[in-house]
């Protein structure tokens, strides 16, 4: 989208504030420079390369990224498109990232992960009994299990229940021991030289280690791979998978036999997994393996395209974690069941903190926990 394009676009706007109806960070907040309406305002002036005040940087800064809005827009303006957009050009014309972007940027560049982990602690998580088998890059297989950073450092039982349930399958694919971080993080503050360099990076690491398949836990990862990468590179050839969508063929192939749980959850859609992903979405599979599991699944008052956002996308949490842990508990307020699951390990890491902080007693689960649960009963 070029920036006549983007203009353009934010000029087609009837300022009907419709979206303003469906954006979680504007619903706590009620502050204009929160919305989709009030940043795309915003957004014209970082176009026009008028100043913008802190306020107004944080408002950008603050989106998630979740694009209900884009869904919302009478106009189908891709509002979330734009403001990526605008932060991309607030770089470009250094105003931005905010420091808690370019901190956790540097974090990436020097140990190889968005969340500050020790990298040789990356694969703590790797189950005891398949720690001396032959699995890493060395391996001859074309498919790659990519954990990501949430999987490798703060959601480890989503690596550990996938790799189980891949290896007792006997399906084939490696591992890498040092495994670097996928750049959607510094792709989406805006910093696109740097993440085109991070893209080009792991491009050749693939190349060079024979990778035609990916297969990822994590929503972010399997946005980066799956929408992004292709964006910038025309030779990107690789198939990339959700580990849901392969567990799925798995079961429907008689590879594993999932056995009753007789438990009652409430299934939250990722955004990355539904409306932003582009060979998607994945709404079927993972309510059809849970009912597998004899799992019964509730459903949110808003499901599939219409799912909130769990409120930690794009960086969120670090700029206002306050309203991270309003747009999750907006979410908990909904669900009338003990446990709550999600097929992204962010979802599930921030779902847990909105749990610390408002002191409810709601378990959280990453999904592939039930299928393990579910195959070795």
């Amino acid at each position: 989208m070029d920036q006549n394009n983007i203009i353009n676009s934010i000029h087609a706007c009837k300022d009907c504030k419709t979206c303003m109806e469906y954006c979680d960070t504007f619903i706590v907040s009620n502050d204009e420079f929160k919305s989709p309406n009030g940043r795309l305002k915003i957004a014209e002036k970082v176009f026009i390369n008028k100043e913008i005040t802190e306020e107004e940087l944080i408002g950008l800064y603050t989106c998630t990224l979740c694009a209900l809005c884009d869904l919302a827009c009478p106009q189908d303006i891709l509002i979330s498109e734009i403001i990526h957009y605008s932060k991309m050009k607030l770089v470009e014309q250094n105003r931005a990232p905010l420091s808690i972007h370019t901190k956790i940027i540097k974090g990436i560049i020097e140990k190889d992960n968005s969340v500050n982990g020790n990298p040789n602690e990356r694969l703590d998580w790797l189950p005891e009994e398949y720690k001396d088998e032959e699995v890493y890059e060395n391996k001859d297989s074309d498919t790659l299990l990519f954990f990501g950073c949430m999987s490798s450092f703060r959601v480890k039982e989503s690596a550990s229940a996938a790799y189980k349930i891949l290896k007792e399958s006997n399906y084939d694919f490696k591992i890498f021991e040092s495994e670097p971080c996928c750049g959607e993080y510094i792709y989406s503050a805006g910093n696109l030289n740097l993440a085109k360099k991070v893209f080009q990076t792991n491009l050749e690491l693939f190349r060079s280690k024979g990778i035609k398949n990916l297969i990822v836990t994590c929503g972010g990862c399997l946005y980066a791979f799956d929408k992004v990468y292709p964006l910038y590179f025309n030779e990107y050839k690789i198939k990339v998978r959700h580990i849901i969508d392969v567990i799925y063929e798995l079961e429907n192939k008689k590879k594993i036999d999932l056995t009753p749980l007789n438990k009652s959850i409430t299934y939250h859609d990722p955004c990355r997994l539904g409306r932003k992903y582009k060979s998607g979405p994945l709404y079927t599979e993972p309510r059809a393996l849970l009912r597998k599991c004899g799992i019964e699944v509730k459903e949110l008052a808003e499901e599939h395209n219409e799912c909130p956002c769990c409120g930690a996308g794009s960086g969120i949490r670090g700029v206002d974690n306050s309203i991270s842990i309003k747009i999750g508990k907006q979410l908990f307020d909904k669900v009338n069941t003990e446990e709550i699951v999600s097929s992204c390990p962010l979802c599930v890491f921030n779902f847990r903190y909105v749990n610390y902080k408002n002191k409810s007693d709601k378990k959280i689960k990453y999904i592939t926990d039930y299928f393990l649960e579910s195959l070795r009963k």
